[in-house]
């Protein structure tokens, strides 16, 4: 065979090889492929395209940023345990301290007095008086002569309480010195409370019809 004839017997194979090898690049792949996901692929390439460019141009550098990677993986697994944990622990948490229904104090006003003289005796004279005023809202609540409400201010009970004109007054007063008491910062000492608490305790009268 001549060599003419041996190149041109060669000549279809190599082309063929040469063909395949061009096609077969990502360029020339002609199936269909979503827009968001090559998009994200040649963002992928991209990446470790970067990636190893800076492990062989500058390995100090890769080293720090693979360090700091693992760092922010710590750093998650780290937040979503203590996510866990602290999901866990409020969930339980009312069950464990909730009291069962025989444990459970009534709100009345005995109790607001109760309360109020514990808290003097503590030392907490101001608190005391707030605390014994709910006490006397609801005690004027339940005698008809008050509708009482928790937003309800001190002031503003003393004007709809429905009561005659001399316990009216000592009313008034007794709301003075809650205010002066505890927004005027006046000191008071646990005799002048004892002496504000008995001025609640006598009788209220609703006026006469």
């Amino acid at each position: 065979m001549s060599l003419a004839a041996a190149a041109g017997a060669q000549t279809p194979a190599a082309l063929r090889v040469a063909l395949d090898s061009v096609f077969a690049s990502p360029a020339y792949r002609w199936a269909d492929e979503p827009p968001l996901l090559r998009q994200l692929r040649e963002w992928w390439e991209s990446l470790t395209g970067w990636l190893d460019g800076l492990r062989l141009g500058n390995p100090t550098a890769f080293r720090l940023f693979v360090f700091a990677l693992l760092m922010a993986l710590v750093l998650v697994l780290a937040h979503g345990v203590w996510v866990v944990w602290r999901t866990v622990r409020d969930a339980a948490a009312p069950d464990e301290a909730a009291p069962t229904p025989g444990e459970r104090a009534v709100r009345d006003a005995a109790w607001y007095f109760r309360e109020a003289d514990r808290a003097a005796g503590a030392g907490r004279t101001a608190e005391a008086l707030q605390l014994a005023f709910v006490g006397l809202a609801l005690t004027l609540d339940g005698q008809g002569l008050l509708r009482y409400h928790a937003s309800k201010t001190p002031a503003e009970c003393a004007r709809e309480a429905r009561l005659v004109g001399g316990d009216r007054e000592r009313l008034r007063a007794l709301v003075s010195a809650l205010y002066g008491h505890v927004f005027g910062g006046r000191p008071l000492g646990l005799d002048e409370y004892r002496r504000w608490r008995d001025d609640i305790a006598r009788p209220w009268h609703a006026p006469a019809h």
